[in-house]
């Protein structure tokens, strides 16, 4: 999965975590190849003022958006993009995590930056008051058997194109929709299917990825017209998959 949105996915079902239980430890372990995360507080004043604040630490933050009267969060991500190579660079997938306080809502955006000395990413996430609003908060259905069609069709098409570890790959996520989890304080079963199985389906990438390979041996093979559409398909199923997982909890 790609690193940037399962960071945001993370920090949005930890949050969501926070507010049902108090606790900051949802037992989502970050990745290693983070070395900080820094959150920068946006001033409002929604009848008290909130000054503009920067802390460097997730329970920091968690702490803020507490005190701060934060009800509920929402992962937002594009579900449609026209060039997958933007898969592979940093701070261009349009992905925010909606606020929900009591008198505002807010967005928090990324920006990835490298730190030359170990090779190892610094996370900045600003807060951005968002005006006006709409008054209903999105919501998301389960795509689980729209990913259950999906995946077959994508099996037979990386096969089409003697692919094979691509059709490895989306045999597993369609394993995975119907494998046994035992239920956790993050989410149902149900919920874990569909996470794993979407995981397992990205497939997307730099060089030797299914944009990459598939397109190529699509295009020889005179299997352009079904491999676009099927690929847009794959991507947006990903993408609605994770908001659902994460969102409706």
């Amino acid at each position: 999965m790609n690193v940037e949105l399962m960071t945001m996915a993370k920090l949005t079902m930890t949050a969501k975590f926070m507010l049902r239980t108090g606790s900051s430890d949802s037992g989502l372990m970050p990745n290693e190849n983070i070395e900080r995360m820094i959150f920068r507080f946006a001033a409002h004043d929604d009848g008290k003022t909130y000054p503009a604040v920067e802390v460097d630490s997730r329970e920091e933050w968690l702490r803020i958006l507490r005190e701060r009267g934060a009800e509920d969060f929402k992962l937002i991500l594009t579900d449609e993009i026209d060039d997958y190579s933007q898969l592979t660079v940093f701070n261009k997938i349009p992905c925010v995590i909606l606020c929900f306080g009591q008198d505002y809502v807010s967005g928090w955006n990324r920006v990835w930056t490298i730190n030359p000395v170990n090779n190892k990413w610094v996370v900045i996430l600003v807060e951005t008051i968002i005006e006006n609003p709409p008054k209903d908060k999105p919501r998301f259905g389960d795509v689980s058997q729209d990913m259950a069609t999906l995946l077959p069709r994508l099996r037979t098409l990386a096969q089409k194109l003697e692919l094979s570890e691509f059709s490895f790959a989306f045999n597993a996520a369609l394993k995975s929709l119907q494998a046994d989890f035992v239920r956790g304080d993050q989410m149902t079963p149900a919920h874990q299917r569909l996470l794993q199985a979407a995981t397992d389906a990205y497939v997307f990438g730099g060089q030797g990825s299914w944009n990459d390979k598939g397109r190529a041996a699509a295009k020889e093979k005179g299997l352009t017209a079904e491999y676009e559409a099927l690929t847009k398909d794959l991507y947006r199923g990903i993408a609605l998959s994770l908001m659902y997982v994460v969102n409706e909890w």
